[in-house]
């Protein structure tokens, strides 16, 4: 399949501009290994995430990205709160891409993550109460092994959300690549650098 019909769409998180990903290198290093990609920055609004429109806000973005670049395969890309948007974006509907980039992802509060450390595992949880967080964290301990697109997550062993990535990273098919390094640009560009070595789009 031509890389010119796969188009990666790419979702920041709090206080990070969708121009970022361009200005710290992301972009030029994807067209580099791969020219004829398409790509686009979305950003659904902090609110968005308060208000339940994510989901919303990003499948209207990506359907319209999808349609201007005439792609038939979609890679989606978070960082911090942007993984959380994807993954609810995936949920909402299978099958919307074919794989996802996870770096530094924040899922959850550090009150539910420490919640999940203290049972083992995300699939030895029993989930209690109800939120956004809890429903999406449910939703992937719950679901089959092989049902998720391909996941490559990245992890910045100072980072401090890197509790979050030690769980994700027992989902399979969960393909983890590590910096040391903590939640900033300086981790995602090398951490980037790491993904595109897997060749996600080939």
């Amino acid at each position: 399949m031509p890389h010119d019909r796969t188009l990666l769409v790419m979702v920041p998180g709090a206080g990070i501009a969708p121009g970022d990903f361009e200005s710290n290198g992301l972009v030029r290093d994807t067209r580099q290994r791969y020219p004829g990609i398409a790509h686009a920055a979305v950003d659904p609004g902090l609110d968005s995430y308060l208000d339940g429109s994510v989901e919303r806000r990003l499948l209207r973005a990506i359907d319209e990205a999808r349609c201007e670049a005439g792609a038939t395969r979609v890679w989606l890309a978070g960082i911090s709160l942007g993984c959380q948007g994807i993954l609810r974006c995936v949920r909402q509907r299978p099958g919307l891409a074919e794989g996802v980039i996870l770096l530094t992802p924040y899922i959850a509060s550090t009150g539910v993550i420490a919640e999940i450390v203290r049972s083992g595992s995300l699939r030895s949880w029993t989930p209690s109460g109800a939120g956004p967080d809890r429903d999406l964290l449910a939703w992937l301990a719950a679901t089959p092994s092989g049902a998720l697109p391909r996941v490559i997550l990245g992890h910045a062993l100072q980072d401090r959300f890197a509790a979050t990535a030690t769980l994700l990273a027992g989902l399979p098919p969960t393909d983890m690549v590590s910096v040391p390094g903590g939640h900033d640009w300086a981790s995602w560009r090398a951490l980037w650098r790491l993904v595109l070595d897997r060749d996600p789009f080939a």
